[in-house]
């Protein structure tokens, strides 16, 4: 009998990149800065959403809410809360965390926060 969490290969039905923000050159003239996202990872992944939870099994981290769990299959690449989610319709999620399951090395869950998309100031 297997204890392992049950997820089954179907469920691993969205493609997600974590994406890692790097500055760019500013444009000839202009002292703004200008970011870009470089793929780090595009693994298929399983999302639920979080937002209709009951104040029992809400997660939230540091202040802000997790409004998606994403859970993809364990990966030695690394990344970290200061890469960001970009999911196949060109939303960008926050990472608010990254919880190894059962520190068991089979699954990840990315414990994000949606924030929109790349058209967000260099500066935040």
């Amino acid at each position: 009998m297997s204890c392992k969490p049950k997820i089954c290969a179907g469920d691993l039905r969205h493609t997600i990149s974590i994406q890692r923000r790097a500055l760019a050159n500013a444009a000839p003239g202009s002292a703004e800065p200008v970011h870009t996202y470089q793929t780090v990872l595009s693994p298929r992944a399983a999302i639920k959403t979080r937002t209709g939870v009951s104040e029992w099994s809400r997660v939230e981290i540091a202040g802000e809410r997790a409004t998606y769990e994403m859970t993809i299959r364990w990966t030695p690449v690394a990344f970290d809360v200061r890469d960001r989610v970009r999911d196949a319709a060109g939303n960008l999620y926050r990472i608010l965390a990254v919880e190894n399951v059962d520190e068991r090395d089979d699954w990840l869950k990315l414990h994000c926060a949606r924030m929109g998309d790349e058209d967000q100031p260099a500066a935040r």
